[in-house]
C-alpha cells in the first residue's frame, strides 16, 4: 500500500509543491476585516485618474514627509502632496534616479524590505536615517514594492509604523492567499496594521483581474488606504466604489468589490 502523502512527495521531486487550500470560510472572515470604514475626513485623490492616484483622508495639515517605496516613471501622488508642501522619500533599486521633474527629498537605490543588507533596506531603518525625530501621526507611507509588503510590514516595529498618520499600501500575491503557510503571513501582517490604523479606502486594481480561490472570488492586486486610530475613531462601513475612484488601466475591463470577496456556493 502506497504511504499516506507518497504521490505529494513525488511531486517535490518534480518541482511541484501540493498542498490542500484553506477553507473558503477563512478567506471570506479576513476580506471581512477589509471593508473601508468611514471617518470624519472625507477622502481626496491625490495623483492622476490612473495608475498611481490614491484616495487619502483630507487629513494632511502638519505632516513632514512622504516615504514612497516603489518608484515608476511618473510620480503624481508625490508631485501633489508636493503642491501641499510634502515632499517625499523615494526608494527602489530597479531604477537610477527620481522621476522626471519631481524634486524628492531623498532617493535611496535600495529596495524596501523585511531587513537591511545588500540590496536591501528595513523600512525602519530607512525612516530612522532621513526623519530621525518624526513622532506619531507625522508621514505618509505610499509602499508599491511587488510583493513584498508583507515582510516589510511584519519585520517594522509598531513604534515606527504609529509614525505615519496615513498609509496607502498596494497588496499583491493575492492568489497565494490559497496556501496555507503564506495566508498565516497574511492574516499576521493585516493583524498588526489594523491595530494602529483602520481602512479607510479599499480598491481592487484591474490590471491582473480577478482568482477564484475555491468560490473566493479576489481581485489579484488591490489597494488599501489606513489611517491612524490616533486620528479618528472607524465609523460605518463605507460605501464602494468612491466616486473618486478610476481604473487602474484603461483599456482593461473595470473590477468593483461588488464583484470580489463573495465565496460563491459549489454544488
Amino acid at each position: 500500500m502506497q504511504a499516506p502523502g507518497h504521490f505529494r512527495y513525488d511531486m517535490f521531486s518534480q518541482g511541484i509543491f501540493v498542498d490542500p487550500m484553506p477553507p473558503t470560510s477563512r478567506l471570506d472572515a479576513l476580506a471581512q476585516k477589509l471593508h473601508p470604514q468611514q471617518s470624519q475626513f472625507p477622502l481626496v485623490r491625490m495623483g492622476s485618474a490612473a495608475d498611481g492616484g490614491y484616495l487619502v483622508p483630507d487629513d494632511l495639515q502638519d505632516i513632514k514627509a512622504c516615504f514612497s517605496p516603489g518608484v515608476d516613471t511618473f510620480a503624481t501622488f508625490e508631485t501633489d502632496l508636493l503642491k501641499r508642501g510634502i515632499g517625499s522619500h523615494l526608494a527602489d533599486y530597479s531604477v537610477d534616479k527620481v522621476p522626471d521633474g519631481l524634486q524628492a527629498l531623498s532617493f535611496v537605490k535600495k529596495f524596501v524590505g523585511g531587513n537591511t543588507a545588500g540590496h536591501h533596506v528595513a523600512l525602519e531603518d530607512w525612516v530612522t536615517q532621513f526623519e530621525p525625530h518624526a513622532k506619531n501621526d507625522e508621514l505618509i507611507l505610499q509602499m508599491d514594492v511587488e510583493g513584498a509588503e508583507y515582510e516589510t510590514l511584519l519585520a517594522c516595529p509598531s513604534s515606527v509604523l504609529a509614525k505615519f498618520r496615513i498609509m496607502v499600501i498596494e497588496f499583491h500575491s493575492v492568489e497565494s492567499w490559497g496556501h496555507g503557510d503564506f495566508l498565516n503571513i497574511v492574516e499576521a501582517t493585516f493583524t498588526k496594521l489594523l491595530r494602529s490604523h483602520f481602512i479607510v479606502h479599499s480598491h481592487p486594481n484591474n490590471a491582473m483581474g480577478l482568482v477564484d480561490m475555491n468560490g473566493f472570488v479576489a481581485p489579484r492586486i488591490f489597494e488599501l488606504t489606513l489611517l491612524s486610530r490616533s486620528r479618528a475613531a472607524p465609523g460605518a462601513i463605507a460605501a464602494t466604489p468612491h466616486p473618486l475612484d478610476f481604473p487602474n488601466v484603461n483599456n482593461m475591463p473595470p473590477l468593483d468589490w461588488g464583484q470580489c470577496w463573495v465565496p460563491r456556493v459549489r454544488s
